[in-house]
């Protein structure tokens, strides 16, 4: 967001975010940034073959995820499709923030000293810098684009080395952006992965011409909703022998079982509206094409069920409505409210929901039900609203529960590790529900860049969702390769024992067989419908409602009351200077100024004679603004409003 102080652009999470009318400049240099990460950038095809040309890639995004419509923002991608490093940020800032030709030149310098392979010659290999745009529906978005790209062509030329090759996706989600560049680097890997085991030598030009076919196709929006669409109906596809026996005990047991309720989508009056749209239509072609195919059930493409794959209710498009107003999963969240839309007011009553935000990354549960209130007889009765919100923590819940019932029947709980990465904002009902169910945990200081890298270094299966709804399950290549090996396996031994074992044997060996194949092949279909670059919150409708529907067609209310979460107050401290609070522990203590924290600690003991263990309360200060942010819990509400008072009380007699 801009500083109010000289216009300064700080760099947020992924790149850059403020007014739209402050971010051509920016727009322009985020752009050659891009195309200099992708330039000298390899992939791990590629850095050992001198001969081999990179091809790798990089992406702008523009999009302000859930802020206002006149806001806008530059998302900057790397070659692995993931967020720019966090290495690169302070260069970055330098960059797109200089006033003078010096102040440029000692940006750019300290930007070059950050860059990968600078030490390789240029006759090594011909350098194609492919850099992706994508933007979402906000009005400025197009004429960011341009300039971005103008910032991208700006690199190439003969005096650089360096051919710039534009792809402009358009109108797309964030996620959906970050898996082109994900895709492109391997469609370059496998390509020359397959060469490498081909002797004979083929023509350099024709060479080159199949990789830009293979990358092209494996960058397509077509390409991403095949691959989730494939891993869903996959994921959801029953055996034959449940067919014919019909509910099992736990469906039997749920009054909504033979089928999910339809989910209606509230999307932010944003991008994530279009994306399900093109979903959906994806659907239908295969509903067709596997109605007029007698031997469908026999392909590749797993048969779709009898009935409809996902029932899907889309508000709040594009047309509705400036993107985020009174909408979104940002607004849902922090308010605690449905949508308040002129056209949806009343359309989320009684019914399943969901919400994304603008650029579609974050996704959140929610339900309202409605009753009439008992009254005077002749009076008018009002409706009473119960307004039930499955947030980033109940996300988490829900894939890791699932994930290692699905890890314990394939038999593979002791070669994978699982566990979940969160923040200090989850709820502290969460990380005891966690602790009770033996469920590890690790928390990594707010932004979703630091529960990802925390996720992925502490698990070989990371579930992570921040409060907001941004997350995702993380499978390490380690993890996937025993998964396709424990299937391979299976496969070649229930082969073998089928012949071998007696005939009054073969059936109770079998049905131990299948229930491990079973597993195995949830945990194949599972990594496929995840998004394998970033959270995206297409892909986690996906795997939730796949997961409902694998347990039992589960009801929100039971999901819902798997824990109850302790009441909370967020609020914000203006100060002088943010930068005089230093934290520790992940953002739950204060190191300073000295004394806050164990103010702090006095603050959560009063009125209690001994210590109260649902009560907590840290400070923090914003990455971008001069405040200072509270976070109260408590076991009531009427205690979360007398420590918060208290706390900030303290936060302005210690920093200012």
């Amino acid at each position: 967001k801009c500083s109010s102080s000289n216009n300064y652009v700080s760099y947020g999470t992924a790149g850059f975010r403020c007014h739209h009318a402050a971010l051509d400049l920016i727009a322009f240099r985020c752009g050659f940034i891009a195309s200099c990460v992708a330039a000298f950038s390899r992939t791990n095809a590629t850095n050992n073959s001198n001969d081999a040309p990179p091809f790798t890639a990089a992406g702008i995004c523009v999009t302000a995820s859930h802020n206002e419509a006149s806001d806008n923002g530059l998302k900057i991608v790397d070659g692995h499709g993931n967020v720019l490093g966090e290495a690169y940020e302070h260069a970055c800032e330098m960059i797109c923030n200089a006033k003078t030709e010096a102040q440029l030149e000692n940006a750019l310098d300290c930007f070059e000293e950050k860059l990968p392979f600078l030490e390789t010659s240029r006759e090594d290999a011909k350098k194609t810098a492919v850099v992706y745009f994508g933007r979402d529906t906000r009005e400025s978005g197009e004429r960011l684009v341009e300039k971005a790209k103008e910032g991208a062509r700006a690199l190439g030329g003969r005096s650089s080395g360096v051919a710039v090759k534009i792809c402009d996706r358009g109108v797309v989600t964030t996620p959906m952006l970050h898996y082109f560049v994900y895709a492109h680097g391997k469609a370059v890997e496998a390509f020359y992965e397959n060469n490498k085991q081909q002797e004979e030598k083929n023509d350099e030009d024709a060479t080159e011409r199949s990789l830009w076919e293979k990358i092209d196709a494996a960058t397509q929006e077509l390409a991403y909703f095949k691959r989730l669409a494939v891993g869903y109906l996959s994921l959801i596809e029953e055996d034959e022998e449940k067919k014919k026996k019909g509910k099992n005990v736990v469906e039997g047991l749920r009054a909504n079982a033979t089928t999910l309720p339809p989910l209606h989508i509230d999307c932010a009056n944003g991008v994530g509206f279009v994306a399900f749209e093109k979903l959906m239509a994806l659907f239908d072609v295969i509903r067709e094409n596997s109605s007029s195919s007698e031997n469908s059930r026999r392909s590749a493409t797993p048969t779709p069920p009898t009935t409809k794959e996902i029932a899907l209710v889309l508000k709040n498009g594009p047309n509705d409505g400036p993107v985020n107003l009174n909408c979104g999963s940002d607004f849902v969240q922090k308010n605690q409210r449905a949508p308040e839309t002129p056209s949806t007011r009343l359309s989320f009553v009684n019914q399943r929901c969901a919400s994304v935000d603008g650029d579609c990354d974050r996704l959140v549960y929610f339900s309202i039900e409605e009753g009439e209130e008992e009254g005077k007889e002749g009076e008018n009765s009002s409706k009473k609203q119960n307004f039930m919100l499955c947030d980033g923590d109940k996300l988490s819940i829900l894939i890791a529960f699932f994930l290692i019932e699905q890890l314990f029947l394939a038999g593979l709980a002791h070669k994978i590790s699982l566990g979940i990465a969160h923040t200090a904002y989850s709820n502290g009902a969460f990380t005891k529900f966690c602790e009770k169910n033996g469920v590890e945990t690790v928390c990594a200081k707010t932004g979703v860049k630091n529960v990802h890298k925390a996720a992925e270094e502490h698990f070989d299966i990371g579930v992570y969702f921040e409060s907001n709804g941004h997350g995702t399950a993380l499978f390490s290549d380690e993890a996937v390769k025993v998964i396709e090996k424990e299937l391979v396996d299976e496969l070649t031994r229930m082969s073998v024992e089928q012949h071998l074992r007696k005939e009054e044997e073969k059936h109770i060996q079998s049905v131990i067989l299948t229930t491990k194949l079973k597993a195995l092949l949830t945990l194949k279909a599972t990594i496929q419908t995840i998004n394998p670059a970033i959270g995206d919150a297409i892909s986690s409708v996906l795997l939730i409602e796949g997961i409902l529907r694998k347990k039992g067609n589960m009801p929100f209310q039971e999901w819902h009351a798997m824990y109850r979460d302790l009441p909370t107050k967020q609020t914000k401290v203006k100060v002088r200077d943010r930068t005089v609070i230093e934290c520790f522990d992940s953002e739950r203590k204060c190191l300073k100024p000295e004394g806050l924290q164990q103010r702090i600690d006095e603050i959560l003991l009063l009125d209690s004679c001994v210590k109260n263990n649902n009560r907590r309360a840290f400070v923090r200060p914003s990455g971008t603004e001069d405040i200072v942010r509270v976070y109260v819990e408590a076991s009531d509400a009427e205690t979360c409003e007398k420590i918060s008072t208290k706390v900030e009380e303290a936060v302005i007699e210690f920093c200012n």
